[in-house]
């Protein structure tokens, strides 16, 4: 009977070490966040990935809240500022951003100028604390911003706000639309490149696939001009 209970115990501890063995070190956010940066690296977290491993220690994770939702037959764009994140990771922790559900404009706007949420650890059941702090926000076009010289401006304690961020690269030859929309293509995969050259050549196309490249596309391409979306269309032929 010692023996059985011996060996019941000895499972048991096995099988709670196994468990919490499996989550490894993890950061998961929920799909309408973007993870931009890990360490000063380029996370590239878009379409259906939406976590990161991460090793036992401090880490520095930049992500912003990004959401597009539907209003009428148009799409709008709701994004954050981005949020420059310190947290010390446990051995073993599955690192979970819990944030509120947006359904509606109004809440975007309000959600995207003050973004908050909590990291709770599923491996240990725990809350984590953290240290958040967001980017100042800029006019003018936001994709020719390096947000990693902010960032490490930031960390460095010289970012001076009223002077604002070193000049980014200025591509004058495309305007914002074109730029947005190589952008998103050179992030899709084959699947959603395919999606959108049969969706400009029919607008009446129903894609088979649904990802945040292909509505980001989709929205840009509505708002280009004549001119851009033909330039764009050359573009694709010769990409």
């Amino acid at each position: 009977m010692l023996k059985k209970k011996w060996l019941a115990y000895i499972s048991f501890i096995m099988s709670t070490f196994t468990t919490l063995s499996a989550y490894g070190e993890t950061l998961e956010v929920p799909k309408w966040f973007e993870i931009m940066y890990v360490d000063q690296q380029s996370a590239k977290q878009f379409g259906n990935d939406f976590e990161v491993s991460l090793t036992p220690g401090q880490h520095q994770i930049v992500l912003r809240f990004n959401k597009i939702l539907r209003t009428g037959g148009d799409s709008e764009v709701f994004q954050s500022e981005p949020i420059v994140m310190d947290v010390e990771v446990a051995q073993g922790a599955y690192l979970q951003l819990k944030a509120p559900y947006i359904s509606s404009v109004r809440q975007a706007e309000k959600y995207a100028d003050e973004p908050t949420f909590t990291l709770h650890d599923e491996a240990s059941g725990r809350d984590v604390s953290y240290q958040k702090r967001l980017l100042k926000e800029k006019s003018g076009l936001q994709n020719l911003r390096d947000y990693l010289v902010e960032v490490k401006q930031l960390n460095n304690s010289a970012y001076d706000a009223s002077k604002g961020p070193g000049a980014a690269p200025v591509r004058m030859e495309t305007d914002p639309a074109l730029e947005m929309m190589k952008f998103w293509y050179n992030k899709s995969d084959t699947a959603t490149r395919k999606a959108m050259r049969i969706w400009i050549a029919d607008d009446q196309y129903q894609a088979n696939v649904s990802n945040i490249q292909l509505e980001m596309m989709m929205l840009w391409y509505n708002k280009a001009d004549d001119g851009t979306k033909k330039t764009f269309q050359v573009w694709l032929v010769n990409e």
